[in-house]
């Protein structure tokens, strides 16, 4: 019974895969590789420039606060002996107190939702929209009905001329060159 479903399911596969290349044979369909319009547009270059010195900013911020906070438990542990058990105390609620702005602080910034991945979306969101932009026109101007992106691994062959990577660049690069 098992093998009969198999088999029934095989054929009804190749039959609807023979019906989906009939059918794509009658549209004009073409593909790009994001990955390399994204390494090579020069705006995405600016972009992920921008980003470092972002995150570069954010890492020296966090090792000031990191360095802050191991000073004030040598300076606690130092004075442990001579302090007061108030002052100890006030001391020990200092530093946990610090130490927890220390970790709110890594959270908003390395945090899944946090001040990086907000960066990130902000610079690339206008360079998608772009590239967006530039598919449609390649699509609506040379017929195009269905645009594939290669980098997102959906596409195992492509023959080479229905790759529109280069005219996508191209395009892009227009802007962007002196």
């Amino acid at each position: 019974m098992k093998r009969a479903i198999f088999v029934g399911s095989a054929v009804i596969m190749a039959l609807a895969c023979t019906a989906a290349v009939a059918s794509a044979q009658e549209y004009k369909i073409g593909y790009i590789d994001s990955e390399r319009i994204f390494a090579e547009y020069g705006a995405t270059r600016d972009a992920q420039e921008q980003f470092d010195r972002d995150v570069e900013a954010w890492r020296r911020e966090a090792e000031q606060t990191e360095m802050d906070l191991q000073e004030m438990r040598e300076e606690l542990e130092s004075q442990r002996l001579l302090l007061s058990e108030k002052a100890l105390a006030d001391k020990e609620r200092a530093l946990q107190a610090k130490a927890s702005e220390y970790e709110r602080f890594i959270q908003s910034i390395w945090g899944p939702t946090g001040k990086i991945a907000q960066r990130n979306a902000e610079l690339t969101k206008p360079i998608i929209e772009k590239i967006r932009e530039v598919l449609d026109k390649i699509g609506a101007e040379q017929g195009f009905a269905i645009i594939f992106d290669a980098a997102d691994g959906n596409i195992v062959y492509g023959e080479q001329s229905l790759d529109l990577t280069e005219q996508v660049l191209a395009e892009l690069n227009k802007e962007v060159e002196p």
